[in-house]
């Protein structure tokens, strides 16, 4: 084959992007306000490396890792918190949380 020829069959199509453990890793010790121990950021790495190889999305997992950082946990625990992410529930649109009337009169018509 020509080195200047294009390749029959799928070959010249582009490789999907793919993200590494050790990149997602990378991300999340740069947005950490300090390094976090060596023995962390092992554990999470192996843990992220078992969940990229079961196919799930680097977006859930970035999100897992977001919330990893925010709580700081055991790293054993990032699975359930890319769970969690992936699957938690949406906040319902227009909700107010219940709060005290400012006006108890207006809003109980002088029955208290």
């Amino acid at each position: 084959m020509d080195l200047g020829s294009t390749p029959s069959g799928g070959a010249s199509a582009h490789a999907p992007d793919t993200v590494s453990a050790r990149q997602l890793i990378a991300e999340y010790v740069a947005a950490c306000a300090h390094r976090p121990p060596t023995g962390v950021l092992d554990h999470l790495g192996r843990e992220v490396r078992k969940m990229l190889a079961e196919g799930i999305a680097p977006a859930h997992i970035r999100a897992g890792l977001e919330r990893h950082r925010a709580k700081g946990l055991h790293p054993s625990t990032l699975p359930s918190l890319v769970h969690e992410a992936m699957n938690a529930a949406p906040v319902p649109v227009g909700h107010t949380p219940w709060t005290n009337p400012s006006d108890i009169d207006a809003a109980y018509g002088g029955d208290l």
